[in-house]
């Protein structure tokens, strides 16, 4: 039946009247009118109103719509008169997210879980209690949150015939060929569907409450939305014409420079000659401060002939590639090696002799992650002839250089080398090879016999790990968001090597756990593994454990082929031998050393460094046979070399053993002054394990040396050294020593409690102040308190001294 609009007033007056007359003030009235953005027809909108403006006091009207009514809002808002609950006021809390899903619907998850439920949604209640229909049918809910998209067949049925459908054919249109831009403007969406209203298309979709948010001169789609009509416009538009609208979005973000922006869409376009264009102009060319996290993404995508034919672009996918993955994985090595392959390929082919030389240095880099030391220094040799001092990969480079000179006992140069690398990394921002850096810094100065400088650059490297700096997290950390498991483990092997030379054994034991359980894959790591396998054995060795520690050093034997690791693990084997009187075993080692263990072609492969300890191993043979003169010859030349490059660490162990050998000849006066050398040197670093692994001949000696000290700090030292010999031998003793070391700490605050929590969850200083409400001083204050209470230096120590002392 048709009403005109006086005919509907007529009709309202009447019961409006009955209404009036019938009901008591006192006792209110509602009417409810769902649905009302259905009605078109001006008539009911204008009766209405009358209807409005004429209610008695005690009758109430709410309307259910997704539009504003075509009613005046403003003047009844004035008056008083209107009372308006919108879409976000209706949208679920994450408390009232959870006590939906768990108590309404019945569900078993967690408050995590149901969060992110309620971010998928955006809090609106459809979605929520779709989706949880669809997750009533999982065997799994809680896998299923993680699952839930708006192509579910639930939420696509409910979008697509409660709501797409009903729209005029323009709308629906505008929202599907806009479903898969981020953000929207009018200009971007002409760009895109090839209209000029779309300015007044938003307005429209705005209006009708169609999951559109606007903020900033912008608009989004809700994401469960946004995925529906994804979904729906692939259905209905096909692949080719989603790719064109990619494209169009490119192009228009390129005119704008939003240059990020365009190559997503390029890429989404699969355009990938304009993305590749389009990624060479955003980076920043001969400079670490690039988005590596967004390159490596946007590399993987581009199709392997596009990559072979830009040996540049392969050069930026392995720092890429290197600063966002594990370094130490073979999927990492192997992809990595074919990309600098091409690359090296290519710039031959041009004779661009600069970046090949940049080439080389990173494939060098890769050998070093590999732990194939040898290949590293010869393709080091090879980048350095090619490469100019103004080349972006120079200083690592030096950092090169300086570890060849260090492995050849030249501390002078290495120390040069590196500490121009570590100059010019830090101006570069290149994080990683700043830490690589301070590492072999710390190896030179305890090569020099300075333990304790060589401790401030191992802490250095671990503090600049917790440095909240944007170029650290984008170098040191992977995809995951952990860090880089091999830096911190290499840090915490050199703390350990430190705390073991100084006997301080449960500190050496805590810094390798920590060290251990930042390992990844055991198969990976060959630094870690080989330097983790030696102080271990060290350790338990030290311990009285050599079964176990001969085990270790099998173990990771495994695991490498590389020469020097695999000498470095046999002599230390030979050495546990020696300790248990096992002189055949010893014999053994020497005749293979003989004829290099066919690892190598000839001796002078062999770093420097490690020919001394091969030569000191013999010479601590010598001791056991009673042969003191063949071990004072073979000491002679090491211990000229070792003044002449100025190593006191190797001084100071040569010294050690040529007292053992002038007493195993009966040169009592010349082994007490050898010795009194070796003590002068080694009691201001606090060196004990070089006195203490060399046994009861050591013990004797230290003896009878000190009746003769007259210098209060040498008897001191001297007094440690014995009180450390009695333990060794005293087990009750020792146990009583290590139940000290286990002591409780000092009680922490309880905010202090909080901090640590926070921080062992990862969160940087400034998001620990915002979480707390605190000065960002504070929390430093706190955290700072905080490695002074736990006795550590950096935050992977604390959470590891967190997790082992309960504190969480």
């Amino acid at each position: 039946m048709l009403y005109t609009s006086a005919s509907l007033v007529t009709s309202l007056t009447a019961l409006l009247n009955e209404i009036a007359t019938r009901a008591v003030e006192t006792s209110p009235l509602v009417l409810i009118l769902d649905d009302y953005h259905v009605i078109e027809e001006p008539a009911i909108h204008a009766s209405l109103l009358f209807w409005l403006e004429h209610l008695p006091p005690h009758l109430h009207l709410i309307l259910a719509s997704r539009v504003d009514p075509d009613l005046p809002l403003p003047r009844l808002r004035v008056r008083g008169h209107l009372g308006e609950i919108r879409d976000t006021d209706l949208r679920f809390t994450r408390e009232e997210t959870y006590l939906f899903l768990t108590q309404c619907m019945g569900l078993a998850l967690t408050e995590a879980e149901s969060a992110l439920l309620e971010a998928h949604t955006e809090g609106w209640i459809a979605s929520l209690h779709l989706a949880a229909l669809m997750l009533q049918k999982q065997t799994d809910p809680s896998a299923g949150v993680h699952m839930l998209k708006g192509s579910h067949r639930y939420l696509l049925e409910y979008m697509r015939e409660e709501i797409l459908t009903s729209l005029p054919q323009s709308l629906q249109d505008f929202l599907l060929q806009t479903s898969e831009i981020g953000r929207l403007n009018a200009s971007l969406c002409d760009a895109v569907t090839g209209r000029s209203d779309s300015e007044h298309m938003l307005e429209q979709i705005l209006r009708a409450n169609l999951f559109l948010q606007s903020f900033d001169g912008w608009y989004r789609y809700h994401a469960l939305w946004a995925q529906a009509l994804q979904h729906e416009a692939r259905r209905r538009l096909g692949a080719a014409t989603i790719r064109d609208l990619h494209r169009r979005a490119s192009q228009w973000y390129e005119q704008q420079c939003l240059l990020p922006e365009a190559i997503e869409a390029a890429l989404a376009g699969e355009d990938f000659a304009q993305a590749t264009l389009l990624i060479e102009r955003f980076v920043i060319p001969q400079s670490f401060h690039n988005a590596y996290h967004t390159l490596s993404r946007w590399l993987r995508q581009l199709p392997e002939p596009i990559l072979r034919a830009r040996p540049d672009l392969c050069v930026l996918s392995v720092l890429a590639f290197t600063f966002t993955t594990d370094r130490r994985s073979s999927a990492t090595w192997e992809r990595v090696e074919q990309l600098l392959h091409w690359a090296e390929q290519g710039f031959e082919a041009t004779d661009e002799r600069e970046q090949l030389g940049e080439a080389l240095q990173l494939h060098a880099e890769l050998a070093f992650f590999q732990g194939d030391s040898e290949r590293f220094l010869s393709l080091g040799r090879q980048a350095q002839s090619l490469l100019g001092e103004q080349s972006f990969l120079y200083s690592d480079n030096l950092a090169v250089r300086g570890f060849e000179a260090l492995l050849a006992g030249e501390t002078k140069i290495a120390w040069r080398h590196l500490l121009e690398g570590y100059r010019r990394s830090k101006k570069l921002g290149l994080h990683s090879s700043v830490f690589v850096i301070s590492l072999w810094l710390g190896a030179v100065c305890l090569e020099q016999g300075e333990l304790r400088r060589a401790k401030q650059y191992y802490q250095q490297a671990l503090a600049h790990i917790d440095e909240d700096l944007e170029m650290a997290r984008q170098q040191l950390l992977l995809e995951t968001g952990s860090t880089e498991p091999f830096f911190v483990s290499w840090a915490f092997l050199c703390l350990a090597q430190l705390a073991y030379e100084h006997n301080e054994l449960a500190d050496a034991q805590h810094h390798l756990a920590c060290a251990l359980t930042m390992r990844a894959k055991p198969e990976n790591g060959v630094h870690v593994r080989a330097s983790g396998g030696l102080i271990q054995a060290r350790l338990l060795s030290a311990a009285g454990e050599t079964q176990q520690a001969l085990d270790i050093l099998m173990r990771w034997e495994r695991h490498t082929h590389f020469p020097w690791s695999l000498r470095a693990i046999s002599t230390c084997r030979a050495r546990l031998h020696l300790a248990e009187g096992d002189l055949s075993a010893v014999e053994q080692w020497a005749q293979e050393k003989a004829h290099s263990f066919g690892f190598l072609a000839s001796e002078q492969e062999l770093p420097l460094l490690q020919q001394q300890e091969e030569a000191l191993l013999l010479v601590r043979l010598y001791l056991a046979q009673k042969r003191g003169d063949a071990a004072l010859k073979e000491l002679a030349p090491w211990k000229e070399q070792a003044l002449v490059q100025g190593r006191m660490w190797s001084v100071l162990e040569i010294l050690i053993l040529e007292a053992l050998a002038h007493a195993t000849c009966q040169e009592p006066d010349q082994a007490r002054s050898s010795l009194l050398h070796a003590v002068r040197l080694a009691h201001h670093e606090n060196i004990q394990r070089l006195f203490l692994n060399e046994g009861s001949s050591m013990e004797r000696l230290l003896k009878t040396l000190l009746p003769e000290i007259r210098e209060a700090p040498l008897s001191t030292f001297v007094r440690t050294l014995l009180h450390a010999f009695a333990q060794t031998s005293d087990p009750l003793h020792a146990q009583a020593s290590a139940e000290k070391n286990s002591l409780p700490i000092e009680p922490l605050s309880s905010q202090e409690q909080r901090v640590l929590r926070l921080l062992v969850a990862g969160q940087s200083n400034a998001a620990i102040a915002r979480t707390l409400v605190i000065s960002l001083n504070t929390v430093k204050t706190h955290v700072q308190s905080l490695y002074s209470k736990l006795n550590v230096h950096s935050r992977v120590e604390a959470s590891e001294a967190a997790r082992r002392l309960s504190l969480l």
